[in-house]
């Protein structure tokens, strides 16, 4: 097999892996026991190496007259620096815990269909039930507009203030698209 198909391969196979991380997010890639994806062993480091060790060794290995040994040295730093450069750029930026967790979780919940379990009244807050991230997730609920809102009746949930989330029917919100 030649070299030159070799490096090609490892460039195309790299670019495939950083669309697909693109696409997908890295979030789903995660250790067996950790919280969060790891900075180092992920499809988008993956992907920078294989870019940098195929783009440097097909271009030295068609443009120079170098030996095999030196061309394999010399793609083979150019990959670990795109992946060292891509696992600081993980590290520091993609991968970095959130500032705030509280608005992390609203901004998560925005958006999302629940079930009221408790009666939502004008004087007295509800409770509603949501599923996330297969997890089930109970807070107490107030309308909107503060009109009465009724058990199994679905709502979205517009914000999450002080720990109560303010909600609308889903049907009132389903006459408006």
């Amino acid at each position: 097999m030649s070299w030159t198909i070799l490096f090609l391969a490892a460039f195309l196979a790299g670019l495939a892996l950083a669309v697909h991380s693109m696409l997908l997010g890295v979030e789903r890639w995660r250790r067996k026991k950790s919280s969060k994806p790891s900075p180092v062993f992920n499809p988008p480091t993956a992907a920078a190496l294989g870019i940098g060790f195929g783009a440097t060794g097909y271009l030295v290995s068609t443009r120079s007259g170098l030996g095999w040994p030196w061309i394999l040295l010399i793609s083979l730093a150019a990959g670990v620096a795109g992946m060292t450069g891509m696992i600081i750029l993980m590290a520091r930026w993609a991968l970095r815990a959130p500032v705030n967790q509280e608005s992390m979780d609203d901004e998560a919940i925005h958006g999302q269909i629940a079930v009221v379990t408790k009666t939502i009244t004008e004087m007295d807050p509800g409770e509603i039930t949501y599923s996330s991230w297969g997890a089930t997730h109970t807070v107490r609920a107030r309308s909107v507009d503060g009109s009465p809102i009724h058990a199994e009746t679905e709502v979205v949930i517009e914000t999450l203030e002080d720990g109560i989330a303010r909600v609308e029917p889903w049907s009132v919100v389903e006459q408006r698209l």
